[in-house]
């Protein structure tokens, strides 16, 4: 009965948390908020919309730290384009300002910001919605947060890095990426019974995202499932689990900011 109780429990979860989605894409005054992950992001396999939209071309392991590589080949490989001179956030202003291209990691080549589907697919339309300033990656270096809407559907996050001069980009579904907290964390999940609290760090062409509090199903040979749990990396119980989950909900969603010029030219300087 308690694995029911507990998928009651994640249910409810997903729904409040779709409820914030909802909440976010709406909002006008650019307010804490924040969206709900329900696919595994170690998995690399991003859960496309309804419609039919194609995941972001990154790979990687279902291993609890996991890493994503931008494509090895590609006809269309460009170099990174160098930002000299700049500060982190006056190059993310200059690109989202469309001034200055950043490198895509799943495209594989540089892209400005109109060009944002190029990274999904080239048969969508891509735009930001809104989007936050936070040091992700703990590493004295902010990042910024891009909303994005695909074919007028709320779809995920381009995470913009700047590292040695040149801006990164990183595609993520909303089930990849999702709730983003003001530490830094986020949720990442692919069913009811699959959710995880993760870090994500950059390195150039590649992330690393730890999945370190999270449960897991499991299914035998006569597909019977059960579920596992794990605070912090260690193996735990439900009750420990939930706990855990409980106290982490806590953390303050990460403060979103529409979309605009003043916004770019004031959170960016």
């Amino acid at each position: 009965m308690k694995h029911v109780h507990f998928f009651r429990r994640a249910a409810a979860i997903l729904l409040s948390s779709a409820l914030l989605l909802v909440f976010s894409a709406c909002s006008q005054n650019g307010g804490a908020s924040g969206t709900f992950a329900d696919s595994a992001a170690s998995s690399g396999q991003s859960a496309a919309s309804s419609a039919g939209i194609p995941p972001p071309a990154q790979s990687g392991t279902s291993a609890e730290i996991t890493t994503g590589d931008a494509p090895a080949d590609s006809s269309e490989t460009s170099a990174e384009v160098t930002l000299p001179g700049k500060s982190p956030l006056s190059a993310y202003q200059s690109v989202l300002q469309n001034k200055a291209e950043f490198f895509s990691t799943d495209a594989n080549k540089n892209l400005n910001i109109s060009q944002l589907n190029q990274a999904i697919s080239p048969e969508v339309t891509a735009d930001v919605a809104n989007f936050a300033v936070i040091d992700i990656g703990h590493g004295g270096t902010p990042a910024v947060i891009l909303s994005l809407n695909v074919n007028g559907n709320s779809y995920g996050v381009e995470v913009l890095s700047y590292q040695d001069g040149i801006v990164y980009g990183y595609t993520f579904s909303a089930r990849q990426f999702g709730d983003l907290r003001t530490d830094g964390t986020f949720v990442a999940s692919s069913g009811a019974a699959d959710v995880g609290i993760c870090t994500i760090t950059f390195d150039k062409n590649t992330y690393s995202i730890d999945k370190f509090t999270y449960s897991e199903s499991n299914t035998d040979s006569e597909n019977n499932m059960s579920v596992s749990y794990f605070v912090n990396h260690q193996s735990a119980t439900e009750d420990e689990y939930n706990e855990a989950f409980s106290q982490w909900q806590k953390i303050p969603y990460v403060t979103w900011y529409d979309f605009t010029d003043v916004n770019i030219g004031t959170k960016l300087s």
